[in-house]
């Protein structure tokens, strides 16, 4: 018997803190507002609208006026560059690049974040294009010649760490679309896969080393997960010591009186439904996963189930 919840009082928007993905795409949305914006601007600004490129003047485009700047390139470029490794992954060179980079982000982000949680996505994102990037970068100081675009920009790196990871940790995943209708998930990584082979099958070694160095890292970073390691630990941990500095007296751990108090007193003057059980519950899963439940709580689970 397969269960489905459905939660009638929230929309997408409303467990933004808990849904990293959510939080990737908007980060990605802006780094391409921004990018495109400057690009305007320069149009605007340019004297006939041209720029100087290696000592000539060319049309200005995106590819000469903003890409060089925020895409991932070979060592000799990286060196007057180096910020270039962090910022290649927030920009998409169009809008359909952008669209549908972010759909196979979030259909294989979807898997991992609904197994293992939340916080193990923004980390396991950061790992993919960095590492990867840093892999191109090492290949090209010792391949300098090396075929393909020697510009890189996007998540798609990432994307091929979240898809191989997603797979290594649930390869009989399946997506449903209704009662009778489900994909298995090594059929949508085999579209996924044979689709941007195409693009890197015609020479594009440089995009080629990226997505396979991003993909080998995906799958060690799901692999120390089942292993019992927590790799991007520290990027929450870091995150909940600066939210500590600001949090009111009542809800700072060395003031665990003050807390248990404050605790006290909204337990008492809100009591949960049955409904916001549940989702209680489904937020659990959401950010440590189904096996962190105890097992009253499956037990609650299933009898929800059972009634619906």
């Amino acid at each position: 018997m397969r269960t489905e919840f459905t939660r009638q009082r929230r929309n997408l928007m409303s467990n933004y803190g808990q849904n990293a993905l959510i939080q990737l795409i908007a980060a990605s949305a802006v780094g391409f507002i921004l990018a495109y914006a400057m690009y305007i601007i320069i149009l605007v600004i340019a004297p006939n609208q041209q720029i100087e490129v290696n000592g000539m003047l060319e049309k200005v485009t995106f590819s000469n006026a903003i890409s060089p700047y925020v895409a991932l390139q070979p060592f000799k470029e990286f060196l007057h560059r180096p910020w270039t490794v962090l910022t290649y992954a927030w920009v998409h060179s169009g809008f359909w690049a952008l669209l549908t980079g972010m759909m196979w982000l979030y259909c294989f982000g979807s898997v991992i974040q609904s197994l293992v949680g939340f916080k193990e996505i923004i980390p396991m994102f950061l790992f993919s294009s960095i590492i990867g990037g840093l892999v191109f970068i090492s290949v090209s100081a010792i391949w300098p010649n090396m075929g393909g675009n020697q510009m890189i920009l996007g998540a798609l790196p990432a994307t091929m760490g979240f898809a191989l990871g997603a797979i290594t940790l649930a390869p009989k995943f399946r997506f449903y679309l209704g009662d009778r209708l489900a994909i298995p998930l090594w059929v949508v990584l085999a579209i996924f896969l044979g689709l941007n082979l195409l693009t890197l099958s015609n020479g594009n070694i440089t995009t080629l080393v990226v997505c396979l160095s991003s993909a080998l890292v995906g799958f060690g970073y799901i692999k120390l997960l089942q292993n019992g390691y927590k790799p991007g630990a520290w990027l929450y941990g870091s995150g909940n010591k600066i939210q500590h500095w600001f949090a009111p007296a009542e809800f700072n751990a060395k003031n665990p009186k003050r807390r248990t108090e404050a605790f006290k007193k909204m337990q008492q003057t809100k009591t949960a439904s049955p409904e916001e059980s549940i989702d209680m519950l489904l937020d659990k899963i959401n950010q440590k996963g189904y096996d962190s439940l105890t097992k009253e709580e499956k037990d609650m689970l299933m009898n929800a189930s059972k009634e619906r």
